[in-house]
């Protein structure tokens, strides 16, 4: 009875963690994407550093509005965070950045998006 009893306790601690952990992850993706919206560059590198977490890792994870990070800076004409994005992911993974199949570029273009400063920030990364 006492080792159900330790088990239940620690997969009840478990659970909790891993549900914390979600929330957390949650607030992360909301200030990253607040950050974005805003064009606050200064306000997004104190948010991964406060959380100890880099671009790359989050890009893939975080969505805001549906779009991925450089597709939202795109969206929010946020120049700055925009080059801070593209600068510090690998070129692989901006040409890998897809919505629907189709590629960041093809879609700002389809989008109207041709005349972005971040889409300018894109084209010069994946060219180089």
């Amino acid at each position: 009875m006492k080792n159900l009893f330790v088990v239940v306790t620690a997969a009840f601690i478990g659970m909790m963690s891993v549900q914390s952990t979600v929330q957390a992850s949650n607030a992360i993706a909301e200030s990253v994407c607040s950050a974005i919206s805003a064009d606050d560059r200064q306000r997004l590198r104190t948010i991964l550093d406060n959380h100890n977490v880099r671009v790359r890792n989050i890009y893939d994870g975080v969505r805001c509005n549906g779009f991925s990070m450089i597709q939202f800076a795109i969206t929010a004409e946020a120049a700055a965070v925009g080059e801070f994005l593209v600068r510090q992911l690998p070129a692989r993974a901006i040409e890998e950045d897809t919505v629907n199949g189709v590629s960041v570029l093809d879609w700002a273009e389809q989008s109207g998006y041709g005349d972005s400063a971040v889409l300018t920030i894109v084209r010069d990364r994946i060219a180089s």
